[in-house]
């Protein structure tokens, strides 16, 4: 789900919070800008939760989001190097972003990606009605969309499987409908867009799906796909 692309220079501040995410790393770093220049910026070193400074490889790539008034934004970025801000502050040097992408706060690590899925209806009697087969639109660690040929009111509680995860295998989960638009599909029958909120999913589970989709973001970008 793509948002409105903005230069970076005219988002980030001095003090700015900032979240990342480190490649081949499930774990989210928290942090805020140091100092601005034209070609990188200067981030507070983060600490893993044993309070260790946490040092990536040079070259690494950085998923980060940028918290704004009322709004956040997400980038990809280099990490260059680490080293001292006016000789006491530990921080990152990593390279400036062209464009950060503005986003709502639950389309965080939200990608684009074709997964295999189904969708069970809970009935009166709180049993599963046979699987819906279909394909995930976009995914997160919090939520999913995707196309039915059937309409599915707000609030609704269902199951959704998704299939062939790494690491994972199958997800399931009790998930509340949180909207649903009609469309068209490629051949242009009416269908519905459907997005569900996940609401049973282990933090660990949660982690492994947004390393997933991290995986899945860098090798798009690095092919000049936007997601």
């Amino acid at each position: 789900m793509a948002g409105e692309l903005i230069k970076a220079g005219d988002v980030f501040t001095i003090g700015q919070r900032l979240e990342f995410y480190v490649e081949d790393d499930e774990c989210k770093y928290l942090s805020r800008i140091e100092d601005l220049a034209e070609n990188e910026f200067v981030a507070a070193m983060p600490l893993n939760r044993q309070r260790v400074p946490v040092i990536p490889r040079k070259g690494s790539k950085l998923f980060g989001l940028a918290v704004g008034n009322r709004c956040r934004y997400r980038f990809m970025a280099t990490f260059r190097r680490s080293g001292w801000m006016d000789g006491n502050i530990p921080v990152w040097y990593v390279e400036m972003p062209d464009h950060v992408e503005k986003f709502q706060n639950r389309e965080f690590v939200r990608v684009k990606v074709s997964q295999r899925m189904s969708v069970r209806l809970i009935d009166e009697e709180g049993g599963l009605e046979p699987p819906i087969p279909t394909w995930t639109q976009d995914f997160s660690g919090s939520g999913v969309s995707f196309l039915l040929r059937r309409a599915m009111e707000p609030d609704t509680k269902v199951v959704l499987e998704i299939h062939d995860i790494p690491e994972l295998g199958t997800v399931s989960s009790v998930s509340r409908i949180v909207r649903c638009v009609p469309k068209k599909d490629a051949d242009g029958i009416p269908v519905y867009q459907i997005g569900a909120a996940f609401m049973d999913l282990t933090k660990t589970t949660v982690n492994k799906i947004v390393k997933y989709l991290f995986a899945v973001q860098r090798r798009a970008i690095a092919k000049g796909i936007s997601l």
